[in-house]
C-alpha cells in the first residue's frame, strides 16, 4: 500500500507545467528578450552617433589647426627686405615660376583668392560653391645651397646680407645651384636659400574621384614643385564647403578695415597685396548617414559674410566652424613702417 501512494505522488510532481505556465513563460521570455535586443540597438546606434560627431569635430579642429599654421605664414620670405616691393597676381595653375627680384623688388602676393564663381583648369573635380585660395612663401628651414642636386625641379630664394654684394636687388630666384652666390653677413662664404613654397587649397567633390568618384567631399591641397602641380593631396574628409573673407588694410598700419569676399575694382581692395587677416568659415559633413530617429533634418548656415548656406535632409550631420587668422608676415611689415 506505501509503494502505490509514493508512485502516484512522484507521478503528480513530475507532471511538469500546464500549457498556459508554458504560454506566459514564453511571453515574458521574449518581452525580456526584446527590451534587450532594443537596448543594444538604441546603445549602438548612440555609438555610432557619438562617433561620428567626434569623427567631425576631429575634423574641424584639424582643418581650422591646419589652415591657421599656414596662412599665418604667407607671405614669409625669409630675410627678404619687402620694404617697397610691387607684387604679382600669378596664376597658381601656370607651370611658369612667379616673378622673383627685379628693381623695383617684385614678389609674389602672400595669398590670393577665388571666388565659387572663378574657375581654375587645375583644380580636378572641385565642388560648386566653394572658395578656393593661392598661399605663397618659402621654407621655414633654411638650407646650404651646396646640398641643392644638380637638375632639380624645386625653386629656390636666397637673399645677400652682404653689402659687398652688387646684385640688385641682392636676391636669387632659381632651381640651379650654381646661381646662389649671394653671400653672408660677414661675406665670407654663401647665404642660406630657402625653398619657394606655392599651394592651393580647395575642397573636391570626391575623396577617391576615379570612376564616379566617392562623393565624399574633401579638402585637398595642390602644390607648385618647379615647374609642375603635384597631383592633389587629401587633406580632411567630409569637409563640405569652404567660404573665405580677406580683411584688408586700407590706411596702412597693418589691421584690416574691412572685409570682402573677392576684390574690388579700384582703391586699395582692388590687391591681394592688402590682404592682412583672413575669416575662414568651413562646415564638416560626416562619413555615412544617421539612421531611425537620428535621421539628420534641413539645416541653414550662417558662414558670415560670406552667404547662408541651406543643407537638405540628406541624412548627414553637418557642423559650422569660423576662425580669423592674422598673416603675420604681411601685416607685420606694415605695422614697423
Amino acid at each position: 500500500m506505501r509503494t502505490i501512494v509514493t508512485t502516484l505522488r512522484t507521478a503528480r510532481h513530475q507532471r511538469g507545467v500546464t500549457l498556459v505556465e508554458l504560454m506566459v513563460g514564453l511571453t515574458l521570455g521574449l518581452v525580456v528578450t526584446a527590451s534587450l535586443l532594443m537596448l543594444f540597438a538604441n546603445a549602438s546606434a548612440h555609438g555610432q552617433d557619438v562617433a561620428r560627431a567626434g569623427m567631425q569635430i576631429e575634423n574641424g579642429r584639424y582643418v581650422s589647426e591646419l589652415l591657421r599654421e599656414d596662412l599665418r605664414l604667407a607671405g614669409f620670405y625669409g630675410e627678404t627686405s619687402v620694404a617697397g616691393a610691387l607684387y604679382t597676381q600669378p596664376d597658381p595653375c601656370s607651370p611658369a615660376p612667379a616673378s622673383w627680384g627685379g628693381t623695383p623688388l617684385t614678389l609674389p602676393t602672400p595669398v590670393q583668392g577665388y571666388t565659387p564663381a572663378d574657375a581654375l583648369a587645375c583644380l580636378d573635380h572641385r565642388k560648386a560653391g566653394t572658395d578656393a585660395i593661392a598661399v605663397r612663401r618659402v621654407g621655414i628651414t633654411a638650407i646650404d645651397p651646396a646640398t641643392i642636386v644638380a637638375g632639380n625641379a624645386q625653386y629656390y630664394v636666397q637673399y645677400s646680407f652682404c653689402a659687398l654684394d652688387v646684385a640688385t636687388p641682392r636676391l636669387v630666384f632659381s632651381n640651379d645651384q650654381t646661381a646662389f652666390t649671394l653671400r653672408n653677413r660677414a661675406c665670407t662664404g654663401v647665404n642660406v636659400a630657402r625653398p619657394y613654397v606655392s599651394r592651393i587649397y580647395y575642397v573636391a567633390e570626391c575623396n577617391d574621384c576615379a570612376g564616379a568618384g566617392d562623393g565624399v567631399p574633401t579638402l585637398k591641397r595642390l602644390d607648385l614643385v618647379g615647374t609642375q602641380l603635384t597631383p592633389p593631396q587629401a587633406l580632411a574628409e567630409g569637409i563640405d564647403t569652404l567660404r573665405l573673407e580677406y580683411g584688408f588694410d586700407i590706411d596702412g598700419d597693418g589691421s584690416p578695415d574691412t572685409y570682402r569676399t573677392t576684390l574690388d575694382a579700384l582703391g586699395p581692395t582692388a590687391a591681394w597685396s592688402n590682404v592682412v587677416s583672413l575669416k575662414v568659415h568651413f562646415i564638416t559633413r560626416s562619413l555615412d548617414k544617421a539612421t531611425g530617429s537620428n535621421l539628420a533634418t534641413a539645416q541653414e548656415f550662417d558662414l558670415g559674410g560670406t552667404a547662408v548656406i541651406a543643407t537638405a535632409a540628406d541624412g548627414y550631420t553637418r557642423r559650422a566652424y569660423s576662425s580669423a587668422i592674422r598673416l603675420i608676415n604681411p601685416s607685420s611689415a606694415r605695422e614697423a613702417q
